[in-house]
């Protein structure tokens, strides 16, 4: 009987072993996800250039080190200059290694150039310009509807999208975070027809974005009034005060009366002062267009620490600074 009980309390014990056992096995591993790597040339939409002629629009993508598909990751995309006539992407390319070092997917577009810039001083056709920043304004929205339509392929974290760019870019950049389709008409009276709306060129996706902070370097908008109580967001702004091409307050386009006004980065910090957003606006005395002592390192640091700042949702005081001074402690 003893025996029988010692066999049945060994039976026991080994099913209850198995069982436990068994567990372990079924939980599964976490999953590591897919490796990430810089992706260069990649379509995003094709749209007709000034001559009528379709052309493909491409985009670099930067990611972080060792990035994979089990995160999420936020997304920054950047912008080049040229004065809508000259630039390309890789011209980023540092910029947008810096970010993705920072733990950002970084990544740099082309748009379409091209207006009637005229022979001399001032010669240019103003009218052609307003095309010319149409243009960029709806290649920037195929650009993000493109990626966010790719949010799980690249790992994009949707709700944080920021956007940034020099000069040319900066405006676009600006454009993009503040004027919307209907914002659009009034903005660009007739343009809507002439070239088709900002959210269906260039490609036919219909995911929608939403810019949680932008980063402009010697850039400008319009009217500052396209900034309101309802749209407006954090902004980190570089600019050299002797800027001849593109005022770092306000004023006209190349310092040109026939050319478009524009509001820099000084007036835009006044506005954002007023809706309590978070702004910082590094000034250069004596720097110009594209101030050289704003080197890329310094810009592309400040501009991280700036958005992980908005990420955490961290306040940041409006500040004015003169000279090359971090913002980041501040």
């Amino acid at each position: 009987m003893i025996r029988y009980l010692f066999q049945l309390v060994i039976l026991i014990l080994t099913i209850i072993g198995c069982k436990k056992s068994d567990n372990e096995i079924l939980v599964p591993p976490s999953d590591p996800g897919m490796p990430l790597v810089n992706q260069m040339n990649v379509q995003y939409g094709v749209a007709p250039d000034t001559s009528g002629n379709n052309v493909n629009l491409l985009l670099d993508i930067y990611f972080p080190p060792d990035a994979t598909t089990a995160k999420k990751y936020p997304l920054f995309v950047l912008i080049h200059g040229g004065g809508y006539v000259g630039g390309d992407k890789n011209g980023n390319a540092d910029e947008c290694r810096v970010m993705a070092d920072s733990g950002f997917i970084a990544v740099s577009i082309n748009y379409r150039l091209g207006w009637r810039k005229g022979a001399g001083n001032c010669a240019g056709d103003t009218a052609d310009l307003n095309k010319a920043m149409y243009r960029g304004l709806q290649d920037a929205h195929a650009a993000l509807r493109f990626l966010i339509s790719k949010k799980n392929e690249y790992a994009i974290d949707e709700n944080w999208i920021f956007i940034g760019g020099s000069s040319a870019g900066g405006n676009i950049a600006l454009n993009t975070a503040y004027i919307n389709p209907m914002v659009a008409m009034q903005a660009f009276p007739g343009l809507n027809t002439l070239l088709g709306a900002i959210n269906t060129s260039g490609n036919n996706l219909t995911t929608s974005f939403s810019i949680k902070g932008v980063c402009s370097m010697w850039g400008a908008l319009k009217d500052s009034s396209l900034v309101n109580s309802g749209n407006a967001i954090p902004q980190l702004s570089f600019h050299g005060m002797m800027d001849n091409v593109v005022p770092y307050d306000f004023g006209r386009f190349q310092n040109c009366p026939n050319y478009i006004f524009m509001c820099g980065s000084l007036s835009l910090h006044r506005q954002l002062v007023r809706f309590n957003k978070s702004v910082v606006t590094h000034l250069s005395v004596s720097g110009g267009h594209g101030p050289v002592e704003f080197a890329v390192p310094f810009m592309m640091s400040n501009t991280a620490c700036f958005f992980k700042k908005i990420m955490k949702s961290n306040a940041v005081n409006p500040l004015v600074i003169t000279g090359i001074v971090n913002s980041c402690g501040m």
